[in-house]
């Protein structure tokens, strides 16, 4: 197994879910899928790589923190790297999918193109290096 799962959290609930559909307007469904099983995912890749995946409630939180959908229009942030770096789901230079960038710069062109899902992240480790 390439990752190691260091904690998770209870799987969202239907009021959680429902404030993050008014806040986004829209959720992947893999996201969606995921949170419903658990929530602040935490997972380290066996290179060392740490990466967290929260609720719904922590996604907009983080947003309206650190204003991430007012300077990337289209951004649904779903978790960082636990090093500065922020994931998030946008249209950017590689097409729709999850790309990085850190929190003190947060601008569509100097995000890093991760992999197209979620799944492939997590499941086939896509994109890993990039961090």
């Amino acid at each position: 197994m390439s990752y190691k799962l260091l904690a998770k959290g209870s799987p969202t609930s239907q009021v959680q879910l429902n404030a993050a559909f008014t806040h986004f307007e829209s959720l992947p469904q893999e996201y969606v899928d995921l949170v419903c099983e658990a929530t602040e995912i935490e997972v380290q890749h066996h290179n060392g790589q740490y990466i967290r995946i929260w609720g719904p409630m922590g996604c907009i939180e983080m947003d309206e923190g650190y204003g991430i959908r007012q300077r990337i229009l289209d951004a649904i942030p779903i978790g960082d790297d636990g090093g500065g770096h922020i994931l998030f789901y946008a249209h950017g230079g590689q097409g729709y999918g999850l790309y990085h960038v850190g929190y003190g710069n947060l601008n569509r062109d100097d995000a890093i193109w991760i992999a197209a899902t979620l799944d492939d992240l997590l499941t086939n480790t896509t994109g890993i290096e990039s961090f």
